[in-house]
């Protein structure tokens, strides 16, 4: 039996726009009066991930910053979370310059790129869904230890390569870092063996919830490890080939609100 359903935001619950149905949001709202715990599994900031929770009623913790924090938004409180290693931040700064990849550095509430970045037009409408700001330099300005890197591409096609040269160059440093692609368009450098799964797990388990009564949804790369975690992994038939590979069961795409059909069949 389920008692726990997972959901990625972007490209499951969000349509391309950033939009979602009326009939995800209702069978959100339905899963949750029938006593499913409803949990937001994203990539995002907790800033950028408020108005969701909000939108969709949400009551459980989130899982964020690919499972870098859980954060219950109804007592403010940090359930959980985990952080670069400051050690790690030297190096992709100046891969990122040796490159040209546009890199921010990413914290519950702001994004940080440098003065002199090269995010594109395309780089900083994604940037716009949460809070950002310049900073003279990565290394020495930033309030905090930051939860992520986030690296743009300029073209879909561009982020296999990416990915490789940044995973070859890490794995030749020996840094603890965990690479994945998020977004078409986005790679991000996350702490050494943090993933979703890792998040939904802490989460499932403070809950009282067992692997086999979770639901998880998603569609990328990033959404890999929940998938094949979780006792039900469905992927969206707008999925990634990897998130495809590692489902149980491959739903509609999210413009035929594939999540709501997951719900359906599942609870």
């Amino acid at each position: 039996m389920i008692r726990l359903a997972a959901f990625d935001l972007d490209g499951t619950l969000l349509d391309h726009d950033m939009r979602y149905s009326a009939r995800v949001a209702g069978a959100l709202q339905r899963a949750h009066a029938a006593g499913i715990i409803v949990v937001l599994a994203t990539g995002r900031a907790p800033d950028a991930t408020r108005r969701f929770v909000d939108a969709f009623d949400v009551v459980a913790p989130a899982v964020c910053f690919q499972g870098g924090i859980v954060q219950d938004f109804a007592s403010g409180q940090v359930l959980c979370e985990t952080r670069l290693d400051p050690a790690a931040l030297p190096f992709l700064v100046q891969l990122a310059a040796q490159h040209g990849w546009p890199l921010s550095f990413e914290t519950p509430a702001v994004a940080y790129l440098a003065n002199d970045s090269a995010h594109n037009a395309a780089a900083l409408r994604m940037m716009n869904l949460g809070r950002w700001t310049r900073v003279r330099s990565l290394l020495t300005d930033l309030p905090a230890v930051p939860h992520k890197a986030t690296l743009f591409v300029a073209e879909a096609p561009a982020r296999a390569a990416l990915i490789e040269a940044l995973r070859a160059a890490v794995q030749a440093a020996g840094l603890p870092l965990t690479i994945t692609g998020s977004h078409a368009l986005i790679v991000e450098a996350l702490p050494a063996g943090l993933n979703k799964a890792v998040g939904l797990q802490w989460l499932a388990q403070h809950l009282g919830v067992a692997a086999a009564e979770v639901l998880a949804v998603g569609d990328n790369d990033n959404d890999v490890e929940m998938l094949r975690w979780a006792g039900v992994g469905v992927a969206m038939g707008n999925s990634s080939a990897a998130a495809l590979a590692a489902a149980d069961w491959v739903t509609a795409a999210v413009e035929q609100d594939g999540a709501a059909l997951a719900l359906e069949r599942y609870l």
